[in-house]
């Protein structure tokens, strides 16, 4: 994610958008290709994106899209959406995390992960998005908050590796 995504998301938080707003225009944006194509094309004049963004977004939401597209930012809009909705997790006390396994965990598993987690990042809830992946050859990887615990048999050999090539 970019800073400048970030930063934008940062102001739409700010602004006090009610989220099903937020929500509203991102589905809109997300499932409308033709609407994207209009807001992040520069030859689309910007006087023609203002009648198109008043016509077809929620009240709450123009000004906001309407000054993201006069900074001709509008290809960030996903990032940005993505950005808003983690920073609202966060506020909420919830932490999104994916594992990435070969044998899929038990629930008591699961939920120790959850407590490590939760007692790392000082959070109140993990709510964890679970993908297998076969080429870990064994064990898990950890995703969240922009941390990796890789306690993949991959990530072990490639630790190996790089030990015993530097000697």
């Amino acid at each position: 994610m970019t800073t400048t995504a970030i930063n934008y998301a940062e102001v739409l938080n700010e602004l006090s958008v009610c989220e099903s707003s937020v929500k509203e225009t991102e589905e809109i944006f997300r499932n409308t290709s033709e609407f994207q194509e209009i807001l992040e094309n520069p030859l689309v004049d910007f006087h023609a994106k203002e009648r198109v963004i008043d016509r077809i977004l929620p009240v709450e939401m123009r000004s906001f899209v309407k000054t993201v597209c006069r900074h001709n930012k509008a290809e960030l809009l996903t990032e940005i959406f993505d950005a808003y909705r983690e920073l609202k997790w966060k506020q909420k006390g919830i932490l999104k995390a994916v594992l990435k396994y070969v044998t899929p965990p038990r629930e008591e598993q699961l939920e120790g992960i959850r407590k490590f987690l939760c007692r790392e990042f000082h959070m109140q809830k993990a709510d964890i998005q679970l993908t297998e992946d076969k080429s870990l050859i064994g064990g898990f990887v950890l995703l969240a908050d922009g941390q990796e615990y890789d306690w993949s048999l991959r990530g072990r050999f490639r630790r190996m590796e790089q030990r015993l090539t530097r000697r």
